[in-house]
């Protein structure tokens, strides 16, 4: 029924050898048990014992000096293998500790707790918050979010001897219940459910924690950084710790560690230990970070400890980490510190306070409620706008009317680009039609798509290009391909005239394959690829010649199931994903079915591994398998370490951006069969190029004929 690409390994000689060598024992997939998951002892201490069942080599880990674990390592086996637990005398407080048993990829906590004759540590807990009170949903703003720490209570889940009449301020937080902190991407056992995620302009302020005549405090919390854009390892200097012991006056604690090893994607704890002067009666703690939508926190508890260097609050510096928060759910006005121009703002360049501005809008986008705002100094992008005044005011904005807010300033680094943020819309004033002609570009550059490749992206710089169309991904939204003599260029959105943001009008043209276009567009570029159109202002429609016998592309329709794996799992090894990704995961949508499982390896620089099982008697691996959008890709398949062939998929305009994938299309060129060698029950597939690494496996099957 389809076109196949087969393929079959040089590798006769290789398990010729193989055959004539003792088979050795298959475990199976990679798995790991142990028989408890809690040890209690008493304070003279002693020794228990638990089974191991492991089917790849096993290790411990331990911080806990005062536990002796024997064995700490093992070999796989089908068999339990049994491991004592030692406990040493306990002279001070009741404790714990957490021990790690690991396969790699897969991980066991066994807790341990001691009495001590100074009593339960809980008496030194003055503030923890697991944020666990009601787990989240993803049922806010149009149904679909997760919601803001203002729509939600069910995070404040505070404990200890001084949370009693503490308050919070945020901004650009929300409550989430995926990519839990006691996921196979922990390493350490967080305590799951719900975790905070810093958007935009994000900080989390817990005031007025009591300290009941303490001084000396150990503050952690569990933390993971993971993006597709702005790389995945935890960076102290993105990630603030700030103190006060006013909620006004805040000092920077830079001395903290981070307890991961440079892996990208992982959950670890933080830790600071501080003192405070005597008499100091409450603490304010903020966590603050540089980057969007990239850092996720849990677990945040401080503790009386033996502390560390004392906290010089005559140093603070005054910050606006406003009770209550300004996350978008709020009807209240922020405090404006002023009324400044386009100019002034950008100048001062102040990302902690608002100010008042006012200019005309263009480029209105009312999907986002984001546009350009233009006074007699500049021009700036109103990025975001808060919750509220997004549903008081996006149907009665139009292009050309001139509007007064309150906003933040944020520098965009991707786009070099100067931006307003977390904007309050105090005033509109405009006909409320939208005119199509407010804001359209006056002059267009004529260029070929070589030179618009060259040149330098920008919100105000528009290029006439002309080309033929040699593919069309999306005909609401106008997504599609152009090509000329000298290169071809994706457009990302394009209107059937020129309107300031996508209003889908584009099937309404009639364009095809095979027609030559003339449009207007900005430059623009995603994940660092040069694009036409794009957000917030699409590309417009001026003309075009029609093909010779050209047809919309349209992609097989595929059945329900089809593009799901059938007889085929996988474990994750790294830089891969599958629906089980949290935010990652890899879902979408593939020649107009519903996908709910996908296999994606590798990122926009580093490669990615797994490895495939099959039962016996499988004989070869049925799948598709495209590359990142605009890129090129090496996929090694190997077994035993015999590789059995190398692949090359192509690039996939749909294989773009964050999951879910919306346009994925495959064709009958995008479909392998693998041959495997008698026996074979797993299979290692790798990306080999770094800045090539990223594909994506649809529809894995193992075929038996």
């Amino acid at each position: 029924m389809k076109l196949r690409n087969l393929f079959v390994g040089a590798i006769a000689s290789a398990f010729a050898l193989a055959a004539c060598q003792e088979k050795e024992q298959n475990l199976g997939v990679p798995d790991l048990s142990i028989s408890v998951s809690e040890m209690t002892f008493e304070e003279a201490g002693g020794e228990q014992t638990l089974t191991v069942n492991a089917t790849r080599d096993w290790k411990v880990q331990t911080d806990a000096d005062w536990v002796v674990v024997d064995p700490a390592s093992g070999e796989a086996s089908a068999d339990d293998q049994t491991v004592t637990v030692s406990v040493l005398e306990n002279t001070g407080m009741d404790r714990t500790a957490d021990i790690k048993f690991t396969i790699g990829m897969k991980s066991k906590y066994l807790t341990v707790s001691q009495a001590g004759p100074g009593g339960s540590t809980e008496a030194l807990i003055v503030y923890y918050n697991d944020y666990d009170k009601v787990e989240a949903e993803k049922t806010y703003g149009s149904g679909s979010s997760w919601p803001y720490l203002d729509q939600f209570d069910g995070w404040m889940n505070q404990t200890g001897t001084g949370a009693a009449n503490v308050e919070y301020a945020y901004n650009g937080m929300s409550a989430r219940a995926n990519s839990t902190s006691d996921s196979n991407y922990s390493d350490y056992p967080g305590s799951g459910k719900n975790n905070m995620f810093f958007g935009k302009s994000a900080y989390l302020a817990t005031k007025n924690i009591a300290l009941g005549g303490a001084t000396d405090f150990t503050l952690t919390f569990g933390t993971e950084k993971y993006s597709q854009d702005n790389g995945s390892v935890f960076t102290k200097s993105e990630y603030h710790i700030f103190v006060s012991n006013d909620a006004a006056k805040w000092v920077e604690i830079t001395d903290y560690t981070f307890a991961g090893d440079g892996t990208e994607g992982r959950w670890n704890l933080a830790t600071a230990n501080f003192s405070v002067p005597a008499g100091t009666e409450n603490l304010s703690i903020c966590i603050k970070v540089d980057v969007a939508s990239s850092y996720r926190m849990d677990d945040f508890k401080l503790v009386i400890s033996e502390g560390g260097a004392e906290v010089d609050f005559s140093k603070g510096v005054e910050m606006d980490f406003t009770a209550g928060g300004n996350t978008g759910g709020s009807t209240t006005a922020p405090e404006s510190k002023g009324k400044k121009t386009v100019e002034e703002f950008i100048a001062a360049a102040d990302t902690q306070n608002y100010y008042e501005l006012t200019g005309t809008v263009s480029g209105f986008n009312p999907t986002y409620c984001s546009f350009d705002l233009t006074d007699a100094t500049g021009k700036i992008y109103v990025y975001s706008v808060l919750d509220a005044s997004k549903a008081e005011w996006t149907s009665k904005i139009s292009n050309g009317g001139t509007i007064t807010i309150y906003g933040k300033y944020l520098y965009y680094e991707q786009k070099s680009q100067h931006e307003v943020v977390d904007a309050y819309i105090v005033s509109f004033e405009g006909d409320g039609s939208g005119s199509v002609d407010s804001g359209k570009p006056e002059t267009l550059i004529k260029a070929t798509v070589a030179e618009f490749l060259a040149a330098e992206e920008s919100s105000s710089v528009w290029y006439e290009l002309t080309g033929e169309i040699i593919s069309i991904a999306k005909q609401d939204y106008g997504n599609f391909t152009i090509k000329d003599a000298t290169g071809e260029i994706y457009i990302y959105g394009m209107t059937s005239k020129w309107v300031g943001s996508n209003d889908k009008s584009f099937s309404q043209i009639g364009l095809k394959v095979g027609d030559t276009v003339t449009l207007g567009t900005l430059r623009g570029s995603y994940n660092g690829q040069p694009q036409g159109g794009g957000n917030p202002v699409p590309a417009f429609y001026i003309s075009h010649v029609p093909g010779e016998g050209g047809e919309v592309v349209t992609p097989p329709a595929g059945e329900t199931g089809e593009y799901e794996p059938q007889g085929v799992t996988w474990t994750l090894g790294e830089k891969a994903y599958d629906n089980t990704s949290g935010s990652n995961a890899q879902k979408g949508t593939v020649n107009g079915v519903s996908v709910a499982n996908m296999l994606k390896l590798g990122t926009g620089s580093l490669t990615g591994d797994a490895v495939l099982h099959v039962a016996e008697g499988t004989t070869k691996l049925g799948f598709y398998c495209v590359a990142w959008k605009g890129k090129t890709a090496q996929v090694k398949f190997s077994v035993d370490g015999t590789e059995v062939t190398t692949i090359t998929p192509a690039a996939n305009t749909g294989a773009t951006g964050n999951p879910p994938y919306t346009s994925i299309t495959v064709t009958e060129s995008d479909y392998y069969e693998v041959d495997l060698p008698s026996g074979a029950t797993d299979v290692k597939v790798e990306t080999l190029d770094p800045a090539n690494g990223r594909v994506i496996f649809i529809g894995l099957k193992a075929i038996t004929e």
